[in-house]
């Protein structure tokens, strides 16, 4: 940066002597402050936007990967149980119990903050628990069925944007029939145990 000395300037019309200025006004700075304020401003919209945008994909991404092994391991449990319940939360229905077939074993399936928590028993003991962490703005709602054949629902709803509204909500329903894979006994036929 050059500054100026005072110098002595005649201009023609006047006469006069006239003194260059040194330095810069505060108009200017003021001016300087403002534009590199604004500059500054469009760089913080900018970053939160692009970690917005970098937590939703994220989020995304973990769901695609989670949503598969849950609905799996739903329709293997509640296809091998010969006994279903809802499990009655302080808002409604919290989960889900199921009572395999080929054990004595209970497995639960728990709506807990932003994630299902499976946890499975045999005699009162826990013998594992899996965790599925779906997201952020992840709802449950579990319902059974018992017309025209039972059936057990899962309904998990995600909101992707800020505005609630249709377009923004992705609704995913995990549906698996009760009981299917439990060996039934045939009429007529002599149980081989009981020989």
């Amino acid at each position: 940066m050059i500054r100026h000395t005072a110098q002595r300037d005649y201009p023609a019309a006047t006469g006069k002597p006239r003194r260059l200025r040194a330095g810069y006004s505060l108009i200017e700075a003021l001016v300087s402050v403002a534009i590199i304020a604004m500059v500054m401003t469009a760089a913080a919209v900018a970053m939160q936007t692009m970690y917005r945008v970098d937590r939703q994909l994220k989020d995304n991404i973990a769901y695609g990967q989670v949503m598969p092994r849950l609905s799996l391991q739903l329709r293997t449990d509640v296809h091998a149980a010969t006994d279903v319940s809802l499990l009655i939360g302080p808002n409604g229905a919290d989960g889900l119990s199921l009572t395999l077939a080929a054990s004595d074993e209970v497995v639960e399936y728990h709506s807990e903050a932003r994630r299902i928590v499976r946890t499975w028993r045999r005699d009162g003991k826990e013998l594992g628990r899996e965790v599925y962490y779906l997201g952020k703005t992840a709802t449950f709602r579990w319902q059974t069925t018992s017309v025209p054949a039972p059936m057990v629902e899962l309904e998990i709803v995600r909101v992707r944007g800020k505005i609630d509204s249709a377009d923004s909500r992705q609704v995913d329903r995990v549906v698996a029939a009760i009981g299917i894979r439990v060996p039934r006994k045939k009429e007529g036929v002599a149980d081989a145990s009981n020989e």
